[in-house]
This record gives structure tokens, C-alpha cells and sequence, in this order.
């Protein structure tokens, strides 16, 4: 892939990861968070959830991460397609390929390029311009492919799977007409861009929700970061024993006494070594095992609090609305 700017080598690539857009660890996002491929304006993550098989996920941007832990947070989530084509042409639901999907009720996407029709937006497509290959030395023009941010699958109450999509942004503002009017032309494209992404995944029934990272309570995305970094790991702890720890780490939250208690009592006793307690503390905390306040920091030396609002709650609305209707 040459560069990181819009060119006929990155549609190939793009479209090359992209055809048959799995759920599981054989996923390859359209965009890569490398050097060579992210931009360069912005920070850019790889995370390897538990949840996707440990898989890498490719994040563009510090609000893709944050969105992204928060969605991984979520029990309900069972699958993920960061950095997904937006198809120019007609192509199958996202959700066609999960195994656990009733194909029966999904409806195919309208391409990006008919839905921008539909919209009066055709101008606002990218276009490149590219060899025809049915006619030796002439050219033809192609609509170079879009790629999202987060496109979930998410289980449902009654046990079917449902689908959302998230644009990511900083800042509110961002996703406003009004607000982005002052700043020139290339806003008012991304907004265009924008609607048209929203109503091609309403073709097949799919919500667009629109996330700004300054919507993400700040203690919240910094205790996930943390949360995250030990979820995965393995220990060699026993279930049971897991069990009598995570029960003393729940006395501990409910008599305000700070979790370093529990390690020490444990590694003064050369129990358990004090990477493998305090590891079981956050995967406890990750798993919803242990309910303690997301929205204050979770400092080892500190009591925790007891959980007043979660964090499933306060976002709720970003993830209602996955059926496929």
C-alpha cells in the first residue's frame, strides 16, 4: 500500500481484507493502526480482546479506543468489525456472516453509491480514476471505499443477534451542521459523509449512533485502560480459589477497606503472589463480578466505593436499537 492518501493501491487493499468480512479472529480491518496506514493527525491503538479470540483490534484515534474498551465492557457484545468497507456496490448484511445470525430476516445494504444517489450527495463520493480493464488503454472512474469505525454485533434479550454501528469523534460538535459550518468545506464533506454512511447501514435496518469521546466520563475510560491490560491475562489460581478471593475483595468493598489489604494478606502468607491477586481483582471488576464505582479512580491503596451508576446505564442509549429491522 503506498501512502496513506486515497489511491488505487489502497482501494485494492482495502477491498482485498475486505470481501468477505468475517466475525471471528480471521478479520482483517480495512485500515490498519500502523505507521504506514494510520493517520497520521491522530494516535493509534491495537487491543487484543479476550471476547474476539484475542484478535487484533486496529483503533485510528484515541476516541475509536475509548468507545472501543467501552463496548468490550459490555456482556451484551459478542462481535466487532472496526475499520469496515462501506461497499460501493449491493452487498449481503454485515451480520450474513455469523454463524449464530438468522439469515432468514436479514436484508441485503444498498451500496454507497446508491444511497448517495438517493440523497443528492453523489458529488461528496471519492473518486479515483483507474485503468478499464475492458478497454486496453482507456479509463475509467471508480468510487474509491469508505471504511467506518465500529460496527458491533450484539445478543439480544430474546437470544437472536442485532447490529449497531458508531461513528467515532471527539467532540459533539463534530456531528453538527451548525457547529462545523465555520470551520470550511472539508467538515461539511465529513457530515456528508456521515449521512450517507447512516443511511446505507438504514437500508438494512442497522442504527448509526454518533459517540464523541468527551461523552466518555474520563474515569471511566481511564479505569477500562486499566481494567483491559489485566482482563486477558491467565493466572494459576484455581476457580475456587478465584471464587474465595473475589468474596474477600467483595467484604473488602463493603467494609471500605482498601483492596491492598486482601493482596498482602495474601502475600505476607505466601499464598498467592501479589501479580496474580491484585490481576483477579480487575478481571473481577472487567467480568461485573465485583460492582464498584467506574466513575471514581480505582486505586489499589484506596477503598473502593460501592457502584451508584453503571456504566451500562449511563450509555445505554448507544447501545439500544441493535434488532435489525
Amino acid at each position: 500500500m503506498a501512502g496513506k492518501g486515497i489511491s488505487i493501491s489502497r482501494a485494492k487493499t482495502i477491498y482485498q481484507r475486505q470481501k468477505d468480512a468475517c466475525w471471528d479472529e480471521r478479520y482483517i480491518p480495512g485500515i490498519l493502526a500502523t505507521p504506514k496506514e494510520a493517520p497520521s493527525i491522530s494516535h493509534a491503538y491495537i487491543l487484543a480482546p479476550r471476547k474476539l479470540r484475542g484478535r487484533e483490534v486496529h483503533l485510528l484515534s484515541t476516541g475509536e479506543r475509548n468507545a472501543a474498551l467501552l463496548g468490550l465492557y459490555h456482556p451484551s457484545v459478542i462481535g466487532l468489525q472496526e475499520q469496515r468497507m462501506l461497499n460501493p456496490t449491493a452487498s449481503p448484511h454485515p451480520l450474513w456472516s455469523h454463524p449464530a445470525a438468522d439469515r432468514s430476516s436479514l436484508k441485503h445494504l444498498a451500496g454507497v453509491i446508491e444511497t448517495a444517489e438517493q440523497l443528492g450527495m453523489s458529488d461528496e463520493l471519492p473518486v479515483l480514476s483507474a485503468p478499464d480493464p475492458s478497454t486496453p488503454g482507456a479509463r475509467m472512474c471508480i468510487v474509491y471505499p469508505w471504511c467506518g469505525d465500529l460496527l458491533w454485533a450484539i445478543q439480544l434479550e430474546d437470544g437472536g443477534i442485532g447490529c449497531i454501528n458508531w461513528n467515532i469523534k471527539d467532540k459533539t460538535s463534530a456531528f453538527s451542521q451548525a457547529s462545523v459550518a465555520k470551520n470550511g468545506s472539508p467538515s461539511i464533506q465529513l457530515l456528508a459523509r456521515y449521512e450517507i454512511e447512516a443511511a446505507h447501514y438504514a437500508s438494512a435496518g442497522i442504527r448509526t449512533v454518533s459517540v464523541a469521546n468527551e461523552q466518555i466520563d474520563e474515569h471511566v475510560s481511564a479505569n477500562l485502560r486499566q481494567l483491559f491490560l489485566h482482563h486477558g491475562r491467565t493466572t494459576s489460581i484455581s476457580e475456587d480459589h478465584r471464587q474465595e478471593i473475589t468474596c474477600r475483595y467483595q467484604s473488602a468493598l463493603s467494609l471500605e477497606i482498601p483492596p491492598s489489604d486482601v493482596i498482602a494478606y495474601y502475600a505476607e502468607r505466601n499464598i498467592f503472589p501479589v501479580s496474580e491477586t491484585r490481576t483477579i481483582l480487575f478481571q473481577a471488576i472487567w467480568n461485573r463480578d465485583l460492582r464498584v464505582d467506574l466513575f471514581r479512580p480505582i486505586l489499589i491503596n484506596r477503598p473502593m466505593r460501592a457502584e451508584e451508576r453503571d456504566v451500562l446505564d449511563v450509555y445505554r442509549d448507544w447501545f439500544d436499537g441493535a434488532r435489525c429491522t
